[in-house]
């Protein structure tokens, strides 16, 4: 609630004389009404330039209908419900005559955070509605060209189980694959106790290029944000992945404890996090330990500290969280048939590596390093491969899934 007050507030401070949205190529241009106490738009205009609807609903409420969310202002109230929030406004609705004026920040920052679709740029002063989640592309040339190619597979994957269907033929998706750490950021180092040593940024960069494989021999575009042990900002990842227009963003990391005693030495399994709010401690450990990695980036390369960015990154990202919690559900599932450690299940942090990617996007933790026995499991090639090709077929039933769900096979 706190944030969604701050959006409020800083937002309203820019209104445009126009509010333009753009859909594609497509432009609309919607008139903003300057008053003495600030900045209006017509909430029946901006409804018609989103493709939803405006009316008086019951008990003096006002409604505007964009798809699946129902929003509900009062005149002179400054408050707005969404679905089921009660959201604060800087600024109450009003009527002029049979005219019901919305406050801008409706446009700029309520709609974007609660609709479904719509993200509204700042800087280019335009409200966006965008095609959600997997997107649909005409057929194209691989989109990527790394100046390494992936680790080839010398090894048989005649006993792993049979990929699910491939993605319907003449749609190309492009999975941007990530592999956490690199250059002068090891990651985490074990075990403990002593025994084959093990450093995270070697481990997955084997396993990303292995899943990269995985992938492109399904007929699936793949850009991997790095393809040799070199550092990437935690910022630039996301940002990749975006000018990429990466359909899905997937981070390996390898899982450490928060100490180095004994029965630390124990610990292990798998997880795989998708970005929110961190719901348990251990869940927050894990995202100030991959979240130290910022440390290594020089001022350059550093994320900026503005807030209202990362209030707007945050909104973006929201669009996707229903998405991401079902590849992580999917990968989770696909992992516990073969890993030797429990599942430790999907789990939710504000991952740095995660925030800026505008699609649905998971980091998956593939054991824990700390633990001798997992880690010389997770040192071994062959088990590698093996996590790779896992979460290239949940990957793989993800988009499948998708597909069936949004359409089956139409464009």
């Amino acid at each position: 609630m706190i944030a969604a007050l701050l959006l409020f507030m800083q937002v309203g401070v820019a209104a445009p004389q126009n509010l333009v949205v753009r859909q594609g190529e497509a432009v609309k241009v919607v008139p903003v009404t300057g008053t003495t106490r600030g900045s209006y738009i017509r909430a029946d205009l901006l409804a018609q330039a989103l493709g939803g609807t405006a009316s008086n609903a019951p008990n003096g409420h006002y409604r505007v209908l964009l798809g699946d969310t129902r929003i509900e202002l009062i005149e002179g109230v400054p408050f707005a419900r969404a679905d089921s929030f009660l959201v604060p406004m800087t600024l109450p609705a009003l009527r002029s005559g049979n005219t019901f004026l919305l406050p801008f920040q409706v446009a700029a920052a309520l709609i974007p955070r609660y609709g479904s679709g719509f993200f509204y740029d700042v800087a280019a002063r335009e409200l966006r509605i965008f095609t959600t989640t997997v997107a649909r592309r005409a057929p194209q040339p691989a989109a990527v060209a790394t100046s390494d190619q992936p680790a080839s597979s010398s090894s048989s994957r005649s006993d792993t189980p049979s990929r699910p269907r491939a993605p319907r033929r003449g749609v190309r998706h492009l999975v941007v694959v990530d592999a956490g750490h690199g250059g002068p950021d090891n990651g985490m180092t074990g075990p403990i106790g002593g025994g084959p040593r093990i450093i995270e940024k070697f481990v997955t960069l084997s396993v990303a290029k292995m899943l990269a494989d995985e992938l492109r021999n399904s007929g699936v575009d793949v850009l991997m944000t790095r393809t040799t042990d070199t550092l990437i900002a935690l910022s630039d990842r996301g940002r990749i992945a975006n000018a990429n227009k990466g359909d899905l963003f997937v981070s390996i990391h390898v899982n450490a404890t928060g100490s180095r005693g004994p029965s630390a030495a124990r610990e292990r399994g798998f997880e795989t996090y998708f970005l929110s709010e961190a719901k348990s401690e251990d869940a927050l450990r894990v995202e100030r330990m991959e979240n130290e990695a910022v440390r290594f980036e020089t001022g350059a390369y550093a994320p900026k500290g503005d807030p209202l960015s990362f209030i707007i990154n945050d909104m973006a990202q929201n669009e996707h969280m229903r998405e991401s919690n079902d590849l992580a559900e999917t990968i989770q599932q696909g992992l516990k048939t073969f890993h030797p450690g429990p599942s430790r299940g999907v789990q939710q942090a504000n991952f740095a590596v995660l925030r800026g990617s505008y699609m649905p996007a998971v980091l998956v933790e593939i054991g824990f390093g700390t633990n001798p026995d997992e880690a010389e499991f997770l040192n071994d090639e062959a088990n590698q491969r093996q996590i790779a090709a896992s979460i290239a077929r949940s990957v793989l039933d993800y988009i499948s899934h998708y597909e069936a769900r949004v359409g089956g096979g139409t464009q």
